[in-house]
């Protein structure tokens, strides 16, 4: 079984992925892209499945064909061979220990001239042929053209924020039940308090509600 991952987050350029530096430059003597890190602020952080099981990753670079940068571009790139190994050229160092959801492995990653097939290009909207032709079917800048290729891992962003506040909606819910049920000793001398009815407690949870 094999795993691929994504690879977008930088360290200078922080959300701002259309200025990252990775880049892919096209080699036309070898029919190549050479996928490559200038320098340590442009490093991937917290990759997801990178530290431990991915043996493939897309990853997103400016594509370089003779000096003219044409955007960003998704490659698909092998960083592990079958047998685990990390490949040539690509530098892998695990994120450690995290404060949750540690049974997730995240990585940093950089690469160091690591060649790719031409084949490797992900070309539903844009192409290189092996002259080194560089076409496109999406109009616009090189902000357009990555807007478009990324478009599924955007939307994912805001699953992963609907999702959060759905969850946090839940927890919310159970806790309200729980504390206006929950009985505790009350001015009566018997247990028909609930614990909602303390201001520690509200003031821990109306505000959530408001």
């Amino acid at each position: 079984k094999q795993w691929y991952q994504r690879r977008v987050a930088i360290t200078a350029g922080g959300n701002n992925a259309v200025e990252m530096e990775t880049t892919a430059t096209y080699d036309k003597e070898t029919k190549e892209f050479v996928v490559h890190t200038p320098t340590v602020l442009g490093q991937k952080y917290w990759i997801t499945n990178g530290a431990i099981h991915a043996n493939y990753m897309v990853v997103f670079a400016q594509l370089m064909i003779d000096g003219v940068n044409n955007g960003i571009h998704g490659v698909l790139v092998p960083i592990r061979d079958e047998n685990g190994n990390v490949m040539p050229g690509v530098t892998i160092h695990d994120m450690g220990y995290k404060m949750g959801l540690n049974g997730i492995d995240n990585a940093k990653i950089s690469f160091d001239n690591v060649r790719v097939p031409r084949e490797n290009l992900l070309n539903k909207e844009s192409e290189v042929n092996e002259d080194g032709e560089y076409s496109t079917t999406i109009d616009g800048s090189n902000r357009a053209r990555f807007l478009k290729v990324a478009d599924q891992l955007l939307s994912g962003r805001i699953c992963i924020a609907s999702m959060s506040q759905g969850a946090s909606k839940a927890c919310l819910a159970i806790a309200l039940r729980y504390s206006a049920t929950r009985l505790t000793v009350g001015p009566s001398g018997k247990s028909d308090f609930p614990i909602l009815g303390y201001q520690l407690q509200q003031r821990a949870l109306m505000p959530l509600l408001a």
